[in-house]
């Protein structure tokens, strides 16, 4: 039988056995409370069919509880518990049944539906990189109900123009997998909007997830490096020569040789030392001047007080990056950097470390696409860190992208951490001896760069990566004075979403700036006009408007200033959830209801026992027959009527009143 077909026997059995129908009140439900049901009506001709909210029907249910004032033994639902919602309001029926008192009993319908689906989907929908570099873009290919299948994935503009050089790719994926691959495209791949695509399969059953859209963006503008160091070592010297080298960026690097006496190198092809006496931006308008702040060891001999404090103005603030390049910055104890530093740092563990990506450092990016994953043989063959300390009581929201494994086997300590500060970012690598990646001997086939060709430089690959992480993981991108930024990024058709565009400099500037365009494309295309520039209480300026996309599919909303297109970022818009799109029942769900508010899961074959619950055994209560005994009709109460009356009389004769 179906679902319904069963559900409704079910509830004739309960009926029919019950010692008092008349208080039984029984309802259909889709996506709310339905109209009242009895036994003959057999077919739902009023049910809908795309969808089921038994959170908002149940909580529609309860509500007349309390407008009638009645006891209820239980509420009892028959379903398959699926919701065609992605995040049903469950605790909210759970309270209020329980404020009520009413226990909530379930009978679950059905079971697993397996469907045959192959799906790809974009693991990250918007993509940053570096002009004249290879991209990896990360994918994830599932297969639902297929035996093992042979596809093919081909990327495509959102056009539907072919990319040159970039041929189909084909693998196998296994029945109930879900892999993840990375799609490379060349070097000169310009921005835009891409579609990832999967070729039809005879069989698939949900076509509309055989492709997704993401967004990619070159960095086209400089950025802006400040380099302090004041021990200087191999590591500093090597990372300095290699951001030197880079088009895009631009370094200021400050070396500390001798006891107050500094010496500045700067972009361009004259490596000579100068000698300086600015060791440190002395403004903020100077600290503005840059996206990235590198300090490595003997950073005490740079900072002052007021140098701490608009170097954490610089990230908190302006939206900054700060990257402690060789673990602790300073010697013994700096308490004014306490305020930026990931955690407290602990001891020298007189160790080496090997350097081992974890999964949260995969799943932001950093590690599984031009660097390999956790899993990955490379990071067994590279040189260990030195100089590695214990980082202990990391602060909130810190993530650990990479931690350190004993050379000779042991504990972990986290060897590469990030948190956010503000609008900025804070990132540490603990330890010191990167550099010598860069002399690592060719390593053997069995560790090839990602994406195929030759091993490559590891120094440069990591730092290039890391640093370019960093930098893009502050609500500004490098050599970029505006950010876009939107709440929630996932919106339900005709949803609202907020649009914030933040700007680096002061309220007085952005004032002066005309207002931003946001050009939105996608499924359809507009443009929106941001509102007036304001600030919030931290004096920050910032722009805003409200989105309402009435089409599913992924848009992309990038920012125009003057005509000049800047940062962008994706929203996705899903379709809503169909009654047929998983057909599964959700038991989970229906135990845990039951579960919370005091109630039971029953089988179909438990009529009797769900009603010996419902409906308990009450000792008789004693009535007798109304007898009609009005209180007027007594004897002292017209005694009583007779003295008031006579007591007027003799009053108004006394008076003389007529």
């Amino acid at each position: 039988k179906t679902r319904w077909e069963t559900g409704a026997d079910f509830a004739e059995r309960l009926l029919s056995g019950s010692s008092h129908p008349e208080s039984v009140r029984s309802h259909l439900y889709d996506v709310a409370l339905g109209p009242l049901w009895s036994p003959g009506n057999r077919v739902p001709s009023n049910l809908a069919s795309e969808g089921s909210r038994l959170d908002l029907a149940a909580r529609g249910l309860l509500e007349t509880a309390t407008a009638e004032a009645t006891r209820w033994t239980g509420l009892v639902i028959v379903g398959d518990g699926r919701q065609t919602v992605a995040d049903p309001d469950l605790a909210a029926l759970i309270t209020q049944a329980r404020s009520f008192d009413i226990p909530v009993h379930t009978v679950p319908l059905g079971g697993e539906v397996t469907r045959r689906d192959l799906s790809v989907r974009a693991s990250r929908r918007q993509l940053v990189s570096l002009p004249g570099q290879e991209i990896q873009v990360p994918l994830r290919i599932a297969n639902s109900g297929f035996s093992p299948t042979m596809v093919t994935v081909r990327i495509e503009k959102a056009n539907g123009e072919a990319l040159e050089d970039v041929p189909p790719r084909k693998l196998q994926v296994d029945t109930g997998a879900d892999i993840s691959i990375d799609f490379p495209l060349p070097a000169g791949t310009p921005s835009g909007d891409y579609f990832v695509i999967l070729d039809p399969t005879l069989g698939d059953e949900i076509p509309a997830n055989d492709s997704d859209r993401l967004h990619l963006r070159l960095l086209n503008k400089r950025s802006r490096i400040f380099l302090a160091e004041g021990a200087p070592y191999w590591d500093t010297k090597f990372l300095t020569q290699l951001l030197r080298g880079q088009e895009l960026i631009e370094v200021d690097a400050v070396f500390r040789i001798r006891p107050d006496r500094y010496y500045r190198i700067g972009t361009g092809e004259t490596p000579a030392l100068e000698e300086t006496s600015r060791a440190f931006p002395e403004t903020d308008a100077e600290m503005a001047n840059y996206d990235l702040v590198v300090l490595g060891k003997g950073a005490e001999a740079f900072l002052t007080p007021e140098r701490v404090d608009r170097l954490s103005r610089f990230v908190r603030d302006r939206g900054g990056s700060l990257l402690f390049s060789r673990g602790k910055p300073y010697a013994g104890n700096y308490e004014g950097l306490a305020s930026l530093e990931p955690g407290n740092w602990g001891e020298e563990t007189g160790s080496d470390y090997r350097l081992m990506p974890t999964v949260d450092g995969a799943e932001s990016g950093l590690f599984g696409e031009r660097l390999p994953g956790p899993e990955h043989a490379l990071w067994h063959r590279l040189d260990p860190l030195e100089d590695v300390r214990t980082l202990a009581e990391l602060k909130p929201f810190t993530r650990i992208l990479a931690v350190g494994e004993r050379v000779e086997g042991g504990s972990r300590v986290p060897l590469l951490v990030v948190r956010r500060h503000g609008r900025g970012v804070v990132a540490a690598v603990n330890g010191d001896g990167l550099w010598r990646w860069g002399f690592h001997p060719r390593l053997p086939d069995t560790a090839p760069r990602p994406g195929g060709g030759a091993p490559e430089d590891w120094h440069r690959e990591f730092w290039m990566q890391t640093i370019q992480w960093t930098a893009t993981w502050s609500e500004f991108l490098p050599g970029e004075d505006y950010s876009i930024q939107v709440t929630p990024s996932t919106l339900a058709p005709g949803d609202s979403g907020r649009v914030r565009i933040g700007f680096r400099g002061d309220l007085d500037s952005a004032r002066e700036i005309s207002a931003p365009v946001i050009e939105i494309t996608g499924p359809t295309s507009s443009q929106l006009q941001a509102a007036p520039a304001g600030s919030a209480e931290d004096g920050i300026p910032r722009w805003g408007a409200i989105v309402s996309p009435e089409i599913p599919g992924a848009y992309t909303l990038t920012l125009v200033i003057d005509g000049e297109r800047g940062p962008s970022v994706p929203l996705t818009v899903p379709p809503p959830v169909g009654e047929s799109d998983d057909r599964s029942a959700d038991r989970a769900l229906m135990e845990e209801l039951s579960r919370e508010t005091g109630g039971s899961v029953w089988d179909l074959d438990q009529v009797d026992s769900l009603l010996a619950t419902l409906e308990p055994d009450l000792p008789p209560v004693a009535t007798r027959e109304a007898v009609w005994s009005p209180l007027w009709n007594r004897p002292w109460i017209l005694l009583f009527i007779a003295l008031l009356l006579g007591t007027e009389w003799a009053a108004r004769r006394r008076f003389g009143l007529p």
